[in-house]
C-alpha cells in the first residue's frame, strides 16, 4: 500500500489530577488511557475465518490486457483458498512481532499479507497498528479509513478500538470517545475500549456513566487493581454529585471505600488506589461512620503510602494535599483539647481549686 514508517514510537499523555478550589480536590486520577490493542492479555489479535469456514469468496475479477510495467503478483494467480491461506501466515507472523513489539516486523507482515489480498481488513489493520506504534497517527489513520470501506471493515471492533488510539493521541476526544463507544457496541466485553470510554467519562465528570462501565469492566476483569481504582473514583465522584441526599451519598462514599481497598489487596504495590483512598478521605467531610480525626488520619495515611509507592513520578500535587490534611488534623485536636477543657471545667466544684 506504499506507506512506510520510521523509527520513534510517540509517548502517551500523562493524566493527573489537579485541585478545584480552595480546599477541595474533586478531580479524581486514574492511568493513562492505555496503549491497548486487545481486550485481554491473552486475546489473540483475530485472523479472519479460516478458509474452510463458509465465508462467500469474492468475485473473480475482471480480465484486464498484461501490462508489462506492473506485473500481476504471483499470488494472484493462485485459487482462493491458497491465498487466504498465505494471508493467514503472514498475519501470523504479524501477531508473533506484536507480542515481541516489533513494530517494524509487524507492518512488514501487514504488508506481505496485502501484497496477495490488497483487500484483506486484518492486514489493514496491523498495518495501521504499526504505523500508530511507531507514531505516524496520520498514516494510521488513513489506512483505518481504507479498511472502513471494505467489506465488514466497519463493523471491526479492534478497527474502531484503534483509530480511537488514533483520536485521543491527535487531542481529538470527542472522536476518540465515539470510536471506543462503537468498538465496544460491536464488541462488549472489550475490556480496552471499555477503560478508554471509562476513562474519558471519569476526565469528564460523567460520574453514573463512569460507574456503569467501571462496573462492567470489574465483572469481567476484577482482578485488576486499575478497574476497582476507576470503579472507586467513579464512586467517589458520584458521591459529590448527591451530596444533598445522605443515604445514596453515604452508600456511594462506603462503596468507593470498598473499591479501593480491594484494589489495594489486588495490588499492593498499585499506588493510583493509595491516592484516591487519601482523596476519599480528605474530600468527605463527614464520612459515614469515621470522626474526623480519624478520617483526615487516614488522609494523611493514604496520601503517604501514595507518595511511597509512586516515587519521583507521582501527582505532584499530592504533597499539597498532605499538607491540607495535617492542618485540619490540627484544627481537629484543638478542637477535641477545647472540648476536655470545656468539660473538665464543668466537673470542678464550684470555688474549688483550679
Amino acid at each position: 500500500m506504499g506507506m512506510s514508517g520510521c523509527s520513534g514510537a510517540a509517548k502517551s499523555k500523562p493524566e493527573t489530577t489537579t485541585p478545584e478550589g480552595k480546599g477541595s480536590s474533586a478531580s479524581v486520577t486514574y492511568e493513562d488511557k492505555g496503549q491497548l490493542y486487545t481486550g485481554a492479555a491473552d486475546e489473540p489479535m483475530p485472523l479472519g475465518p479460516e478458509p474452510k469456514d463458509p465465508t462467500p469468496a469474492a468475485p473473480p475479477p475482471a480480465e484486464k490486457p498484461p501490462d508489462p510495467e506492473h506485473p500481476t503478483p504471483v499470488t494472484q494467480d493462485l485459487p482462493r483458498e491458497k491465498r487466504d491461506q498465505l494471508v493467514r501466515a503472514e498475519l501470523r507472523r504479524g501477531v508473533v512481532a506484536l507480542k515481541a513489539k516489533d513494530a517494524d516486523g509487524l507492518i512488514r507482515a501487514a504488508r506481505a499479507a496485502l501484497d496477495i489480498d490488497e483487500t484483506n481488513v486484518e492486514a489493514m489493520v496491523m498495518l495501521a497498528h504499526g504505523n500508530y506504534l511507531k507514531g505516524y497517527d496520520d498514516k494510521a489513520e488513513a489506512v483505518l479509513n481504507l479498511a472502513r470501506k471494505q467489506r465488514a471493515g466497519d463493523a471491526h471492533p479492534l478497527l474502531w478500538m484503534l483509530l480511537g488510539l488514533v483520536y485521543d493521541r491527535t487531542d481529538r476526544e470527542d472522536q476518540a470517545l465515539a470510536a471506543y463507544e462503537r468498538a465496544t457496541q460491536l464488541k462488549p466485553d472489550y475490556l480496552a475500549a471499555l477503560t478508554n470510554r471509562g476513562a474519558i467519562y471519569l476526565e469528564r465528570k460523567r460520574y453514573a456513566d463512569a460507574i456503569t462501565v467501571f462496573e462492567q469492566v470489574v465483572q469481567l476483569h476484577g482482578q485488576s487493581a486499575r478497574a476497582h481504582t476507576h470503579l472507586g473514583a467513579a464512586y467517589r465522584g458520584r458521591s459529590a454529585e448527591v451530596a444533598q441526599e445522605k443515604v445514596q451519598r453515604d452508600q456511594l462514599l462506603k462503596r468507593a471505600e470498598k473499591e479501593l481497598r480491594t484494589a489495594m489487596e489486588k495490588e499492593p504495590n498499585y499506588a493510583p488506589a493509595y491516592f484516591n483512598l487519601g482523596i476519599l478521605y480528605l474530600d468527605a467531610d463527614p464520612f459515614p461512620g469515621m470522626e474526623p480525626l480519624a478520617r483526615l488520619q487516614q488522609a494523611q495515611k493514604y496520601l503517604a503510602d501514595y507518595k511511597r509507592h509512586a516515587g519521583p513520578n507521582g501527582v505532584p500535587q499530592a504533597d499539597d494535599y498532605l499538607a491540607a490534611a495535617q492542618k485540619g488534623i490540627e484544627r481537629e485536636q484543638k478542637l477535641l483539647e477545647r472540648k476536655k477543657q470545656k468539660e473538665a471545667g464543668k466537673r470542678r466544684p464550684a470555688g474549688g481549686a483550679p
